[in-house]
Parts: structure tokens; sequence; C-alpha cells
């Protein structure tokens, strides 16, 4: 049984967009991405993409503010993992200009047994979700994520994305039972390290 994870979980859920942005260099028609790699090999252009997202970024919440969700901002803080092929991350909320708590943890690894990229995030409350990470043609980046909360509730939330030089910015939705995406929301994210 799906059901939508309800209250500022959810609301949580939609900023997971660092998880989603495509490397601004050495596009899908470089030589060196023509060649694969040997199996299991994680390919160049996700490094690339790992490079790009490390540092920390904001995005104003002002569209979304509300009592339920009184924060001014969120924020996002990646690095890599061991050896380089991972990428660690969190997102925090900000309130009054200050991290007051991470309400999620992010790994995003190559699958060297399946050959994709895969997104995992693990939430404050005991809420897992995992999925494939895509880079389409044209660079942007697409993930199709299912969420598993400790009461029982399964969701499909999508996530599209767009990396700019120093601006990332993410589109979240709901997945329904048909498999079409109902958009939520949209944050613009800005470096700022």
């Amino acid at each position: 049984m799906r059901r939508r994870l309800a209250g500022p979980l959810s609301l949580c859920l939609g900023l997971l967009l660092a998880l989603t942005s495509p490397p601004a260099v050495g596009g899908e028609g470089s030589a060196s991405e023509k060649a694969a790699p040997p199996a299991g090999q994680m390919p160049e252009w996700v490094g690339r993409y790992f490079a790009r997202m490390v540092g920390t970024w904001n995005a104003d919440n002002a569209a979304h503010r509300s009592e339920a969700e009184p924060f001014e901002a969120y924020g996002m803080h990646w690095k890599l993992g061991l050896g380089g092929k991972s990428l660690v991350g969190r997102l925090y909320v900000i309130r009054d200009g200050k991290d007051v708590g991470t309400s999620w943890e992010f790994r995003e690894f190559w699958h060297p047994g399946e050959g994709h990229l895969v997104a995992s995030q693990f939430g404050s409350d005991g809420t897992y979700g995992t999925g494939p990470h895509e880079r389409g043609a044209d660079g942007q980046m697409e993930m199709l994520q299912t969420f598993y909360a400790p009461a029982g509730a399964v969701t499909r939330v999508g996530h599209r994305s767009e990396l700019k030089l120093n601006e990332l910015v993410t589109r979240s939705f709901d997945v329904q039972a048909d498999g079409t995406w109902k958009e939520r929301r949209k944050y613009v994210w800005l470096r700022k390290d």
C-alpha cells in the first residue's frame, strides 16, 4: 500500500536535490564518454559530478514557509566518501541564519554490480529512501526513489535537477501509482563555498 508521508518529513523530501545534479563539463559526447569503462568501474562523468557537488549549498524557503515549516532556508553540505568513490551529504534546516539540525543524510555511489549511480538517504525519523540516479542526454539528472517509513508507509518521489556554474535547480515530484509525476516544489540552491 502506498501512502504519502505527512508533515515536515514530506516537505524535506522535496529538498533532495543535491542528489540530483549533473556535471557541467565533459558532456555525453566527449571521446572519454564514448569509450565504456571496464565492467564495474565508475565512469569518469560520475567522478566529475561528485567533484562539482562538494561544498555547501543553500536554498531560500520563503515560498514554502508556514507554521508547520518555519524554516527560512535549507542547506546541504557534500563531501567525497572513502577513496573519492562516493558522495556523502546532509540536508539541514536554517533558522535565524543558523544551522539548527540535520534532517537527512545522503550517500551516492556507483553500483559496480548493477552499473548505475545509486542515491540513498536516511531521515532523522528512520525513513529510508533509495533509487537510481540517471543522467539524461541533455545533462540533466533524474532520480526515482522509493521511501520506506518506520510506520509502514511506502512512497515514490522523483527529482529532476540541473547544475549550472554555482547554482543548482531542483524539482521534486510525487510519483503516482500510474507512474505519472506531479510536481511538488522547486528550489534554487546557491553555492556558499
